[in-house]
């Protein structure tokens, strides 16, 4: 549901455009992607953005900008160097960014002009030509996925890899049926994070629906969380988790993305049972998040406890 990029210092430079006029106009175009749909990959283990800020001074005046975005949404991915020593030539940087792609491969690769003319690879693209490479014309707001939990965790790699808050929001989300008992695999990634990132649960406060429909207790829903709760424990996660008066809409809410969840996070054994989830804009992302902020709406929250370490 995120791309994620890597971006060779040359295309803050104006000097490395074959046209004066082309900096102003290929940096604004790439600002809202890069805040809205992707991440960018923090080369050399932050030395990226440390190289840019450095020489931001000989640079174009949208480079602080872009950095200290960046920075805010929290949209730079740390990635270990894979060179010997720091790049300082674009061509250094790419080449960085190209083992980098061999290792977790990246959506794509944005250089300047001259840069570009020493790489034939697919993956890197000059930033003069984006609209041509076939990677950011297949750029989508959607993605259809098989409902199998393996699926989701392909989906969502970049954003549990980054995320600092993390809300999953569905109606039914019940760890001690068979069609959730797989979701602790979805929590799993979060544990080698340091620190890890807050989790929240959300669901509705009753089961089943028309004649079937019931309320369960508290210490009733602290039973079907148990499972959960000893897989948090394990892994050395904490959640909290929310009981809801009835809704009906799923979600993933995190501070670098809000994504509608087709059918949930539950899994099924049917081949190619597909569904389709979609990344919502800025402004949804906050009117959901503050739905389900207890803050905001706490007389709405029937049940409310912490499970795991």
């Amino acid at each position: 549901m995120l791309d994620e990029y890597a971006l060779v210092p040359d295309i803050f430079d104006p000097a490395a455009y074959t046209n004066s006029a082309y900096p102003d106009m290929c940096l604004p175009h790439l600002k809202e992607p890069l805040f809205q749909e992707a991440l960018v990959r923090n080369l050399c283990n932050g030395g990226w953005s440390q190289f840019c800020s450095e020489n931001a001074g000989n640079l174009h005046r949208l480079t602080k900008e872009i950095l200290r975005k960046l920075v805010d949404h929290n949209r730079l991915c740390p990635f270990p160097a894979q060179g010997d020593g720091m790049p300082v030539q674009a061509a250094d940087w790419c080449k960085e960014a190209m083992i980098g792609h061999a290792i977790r491969p990246l959506n794509g690769i944005i250089a300047a002009h001259a840069t570009k003319q020493q790489f034939t690879e697919p993956e890197v693209a000059c930033i003069e030509k984006l609209t041509g490479a076939n990677w950011w014309q297949n750029r989508s707001p959607s993605n259809t996925v098989d409902r199998k939990t393996q699926s989701y965790l392909n989906l969502l790699g970049p954003v549990l890899r980054q995320a600092n808050s993390l809300m999953f929001i569905d109606p039914n989300l019940d760890p001690s049926q068979g069609n959730y008992r797989d979701f602790y695999r979805i929590l799993e990634p979060l544990a080698s994070r340091s620190p890890p990132p807050s989790i929240e649960l959300h669901r509705s406060f009753c089961r089943g629906d028309g004649a079937r429909r019931n309320f369960p207790t508290e210490l009733e829903w602290r039973g079907a969380f148990n499972s959960l709760d000893a897989h948090l424990k394990h892994f050395r996660l904490s959640a909290d988790v929310y009981l809801w008066e009835d809704f009906h809409d799923r979600y993933l809410v995190a501070d670098i993305v809000g994504i509608t969840i087709g059918a949930g996070f539950d899994v099924t054994g049917i081949n190619d049972d597909m569904t389709t989830w979609s990344r919502l804009g800025w402004s949804d992302k906050d009117k959901i998040q503050r739905l389900y902020d207890i803050a905001t709406r706490s007389g709405a929250c029937r049940i409310r406890f912490k499970i795991g370490a």
